[in-house]
């Protein structure tokens, strides 16, 4: 059975079921998809840069518009340095934002090598300390934080990146279990979880490999932690979060076709065409998952160059891939 709800400072999250920020993926777009099937206790934003943040406008289509009807939403940012937090958590807290998350745990080169952000953080703590410092200094909604091991698997260094936590009065700690250079093949080490759920007392959300309803449960069973984040099955399945509690529709070509079809009226009506084509390319490599010929399907998408181009190889080539 699916835990109750919890609790993010004064937030409420009446499902413990997490739809995860996810670069490129967690648009507003998607996330409306992911809601027409089922929604999730609390949605995230894709990851934002502080810096770029005092120049967003969020009463119009951008990285930080949300719908009035999918709160409480948490909008997951990073960076590098303390004062770029502060402005950033002070235009979000300022905006729509229920909850501002730090990433420690994006491992991609251009934001962890070529930003010193994301996992990168978790080879200074010190500098983490700033920095939540600056943003819980501003701050008026809770403040969270998504991590990934470390270097290493280590208990030691998790227990200083809690006190760490602890001493900034964090109010919630998303954990990633795996190592900063592991890449997402890699068995996440959900053990993990269970520690830190041990050293925190905030809620703590787990992350990794989490595809059906079954590993969902186990997740909660053996880790204890409040909460289960979600990612790229939300896209290969957006209707995952009504599966795990319970209401699985039948899976049908037609099905699929159709929430294929609504994923492009969504994106294409929100986007412009060039950036339309991307979003939709990236989420057909994990949607056509589904699909018997589903290779087949997300390379000819691949290699589409307009909305029409789009449309013409769903109407000719979905249901012959299934």
């Amino acid at each position: 059975m699916i835990p109750n709800g919890f609790r993010i400072g004064a937030i409420p999250v009446n499902s413990p079921l997490i739809l995860a920020p996810m670069a490129g993926i967690s648009h507003l777009p998607f996330r409306r998809l992911v809601r027409k099937y089922g929604a999730p206790g609390m949605v995230f934003t894709e990851m934002l840069s502080a810096r770029a943040l005092p120049g967003e406008n969020f009463n119009w289509p951008s990285y930080g518009q949300c719908d009035e009807g999918e709160h409480p939403i948490s909008y997951q940012v990073f960076t590098s340095d303390p004062e770029e937090a502060e402005i950033a958590t002070r235009k979000l807290c300022e905006g729509p934002a229920d909850i501002v998350d730090l990433n420690l745990a994006c491992p991609a080169p251009e934001i962890a090598k070529k930003r010193k952000a994301g996992a990168h953080l978790l080879n200074d703590l010190a500098m983490v300390s700033k920095i939540l410092q600056a943003m819980k200094a501003v701050a008026t909604v809770p403040v969270t934080v998504k991590i990934r091991l470390g270097k290493k698997a280590d208990r030691g260094f998790l227990g200083e990146l809690a006190g760490v936590l602890i001493e900034n009065k964090i109010d919630a700690v998303t954990i990633h279990p795996r190592l900063t250079g592991e890449k997402l093949k890699r068995v996440p080490r959900w053990q993990y979880i269970g520690y830190m759920t041990e050293l925190m007392k905030v809620p703590v959300i787990g992350n990794g490999d989490v595809k059906t309803r079954d590993d969902c449960l186990r997740m909660f069973s053996e880790t204890g932690c409040d909460g289960v984040m979600i990612g790229r099955a939300a896209v290969q399945k957006p209707w995952i979060f009504s599966s795990i509690a319970g209401n699985s529709p039948e899976i049908t070509s037609e099905f699929l076709l159709r929430v294929y079809i609504e994923a492009i009226r969504l994106f294409s009506g929100y986007f412009k065409e060039t950036v339309f084509l991307g979003r939709i390319k990236e989420f057909t490599w994990y949607f056509s998952r589904n699909m018997k010929f589903g290779h087949h399907f997300a390379s000819l998408v691949q290699n589409a160059n307009s909305l029409a181009d789009i449309d013409a190889i769903a109407e000719k080539n979905f249901e012959g891939s299934c």
